[in-house]
């Protein structure tokens, strides 16, 4: 190294060792900032959740109108007490008593249908009745054939005389059994005269009348086998035939239509018409019974507003004469000893929160008042907030103690979703993070910072858990209007 350049670096050295010097000779000399510290402390934390709400009653009843009408009388007072089964209004019963009448009337209507459906319906006596009318015509068309084969024989003798005198009995074998079919279908229709039976019968006299002719009929051929001409009573004969095989095909034809005939459906629709009337006038009963609203509960009558506010700024209240719906509640019953407050809780927070957890609520218009409580409901459905934030309603049941707790006071709930015990705890401004990590100013015996990275646990709104970094008993700085460094000299407040 040259002389030139020795001289260089030793000058430089000065110089650094003396900027050196300057800075500590500064700091020496430069006054302390003013901040403020905590100390570090073994402690519980409580984790809470905390939602803005309003009082309500725990213990209410709407009182609502069974059916759309007009009050009669209102026999309360706006804030009257009352206790339950006391009548609180009286509705007009006029319309009450046409919906009834009405009722009964659709009553009657229905009832009457499901008996013409019924009326139309063959009974079993009816049915039996056609049957025999039926086997009667058979027998009869039968010996109908029996006699005008007979008559082909070109010489009577014994076989046909007795093959006569066989057709003849077989013949009144048939209009006995037509004639005593048709007695039963005669008492049948006299103990219940249908359309259905009054058909039934005029088949079975038709029937009747045929088998008796055949039977006439029986008896001429018969008595005319001595004849040697045969024509007239062959003619007989086969108009015989003819004749019975049409009663036969009339008696059958009766029958098979008594036997299809299927009313199951129109008997199905007329029970079920049955029935809606059956439920239309109980409800009309009841919501007569009604007219009379009572209080569900115990306690203090409110009057709601009935309609929107008029131009001079009035609300309209019940009174007689006012219109009234099923769909609103004219009046509601409060009990004020019972009161619960409830918490509109965010949609974040929600899953944190159980029955049971414990809580307090502090009310806006008592300051100096907090209500120890816990969680008794949690409600399902959301509900949204007037900036379109979505909230679970979260209902504590709050005790008045004798505090002056009216309904609809404004509030917030502070409920404790976990706790941890005996853990280091630091103020919340005793923190600081960037992109490092989180990390806290430690207050070193000669009143200097140092910069000690943290780990943290539970964290409330102001305080916080420090896992690792910090041990209990140490002083560390406050955030405040100083901007901390690492090695910086400072005074506590």
């Amino acid at each position: 190294m040259s002389p030139k350049t020795k001289m260089v670096a030793a000058v430089t050295s000065l110089v650094i060792v003396g900027g050196i010097a300057a800075a500590v000779a500064y700091s020496a000399t430069r006054p302390a900032a003013t901040v403020d510290a905590a100390t570090a402390m073994v402690d519980d934390i409580a984790v809470t959740v905390t939602a803005a709400g309003s009082v309500e009653s725990d213990a209410r009843g709407d009182v609502f109108p069974p059916a759309a009408g007009v009050l009669a009388e209102v026999r309360v007072v706006d804030g009257q007490q009352v206790v339950a089964g006391d009548v609180i209004a009286v509705l007009d019963p006029e319309p009450l008593d046409l919906a009834v009448a009405q009722a009964e009337a659709g009553l009657a209507q229905a009832e009457a249908g499901l008996q013409a459906v019924d009326d139309q319906s063959p009974g079993s006596a009816e049915l039996e009745a056609a049957r025999s009318a039926t086997d009667a015509a058979w027998q009869a068309y039968r010996s109908a054939q029996i006699a005008a084969a007979s008559v082909s024989d070109q010489a009577p003798g014994d076989v046909e005389k007795q093959a006569a005198a066989a057709a003849t009995r077989a013949a009144r074998t048939a209009y006995d059994q037509a004639s005593d079919a048709y007695d039963t279908l005669k008492a049948v229709y006299d103990l219940s005269p249908t359309p259905s039976a009054d058909a039934s019968l005029t088949a079975a006299a038709v029937a009747r009348d045929q088998a008796y002719a055949v039977y006439l009929g029986a008896q001429a051929t018969e008595r005319s086998l001595a004849s040697v001409d045969l024509s007239a009573q062959q003619a007989s004969a086969d108009a015989g035939v003819a004749q019975a095989y049409a009663a036969y095909l009339s008696a059958k034809a009766q029958q098979e239509k008594l036997e299809g005939v299927d009313v199951s459906p129109q008997r199905s629709a007329a029970r079920a018409a049955l029935e809606q009337a059956r439920e239309a006038l109980a409800l009309a009963e009841s919501n007569r019974a009604k007219a009379e609203m009572r209080a569900p509960v115990d306690g203090t009558v409110l009057f709601n507003p009935l309609g929107t506010p008029s131009a001079d700024g009035s609300v309209p209240k019940a009174a007689p004469g006012a219109a009234v719906a099923p769909q609103t509640a004219p009046f509601t019953v409060v009990r004020f000893e019972t009161m619960r407050f409830t918490a509109e809780v965010d949609e974040v927070d929600v899953a944190l929160v159980e029955t049971g957890m414990s809580a307090r609520v502090r009310l806006d218009a008592l300051p100096d008042r907090s209500f120890e409580t816990t969680v008794s409901e949690i409600r399902p459905a959301a509900t949204l907030t007037p900036t379109g934030g979505t909230v679970f309603p979260v209902y504590l049941r709050v005790e008045a103690d004798g505090a002056t707790v009216l309904l609809g006071m404004k509030g917030d709930a502070e409920i404790e979703v976990s706790r941890v015990s005996s853990v280091v705890t630091l103020p919340i401004e005793a923190l600081f993070d960037d992109a490092t990590g989180s990390y806290v100013f430690v207050i070193e015996e000669d009143d200097r910072l140092v910069r000690t990275p943290v780990q943290l646990g539970a964290l409330t709104e102001s305080v916080i858990e420090i896992t690792s970094g910090v041990r209990a008993g140490e002083r560390v700085a406050l955030a405040g209007p100083e901007e901390l460094a690492d090695g910086m000299l400072v005074s506590v407040r």
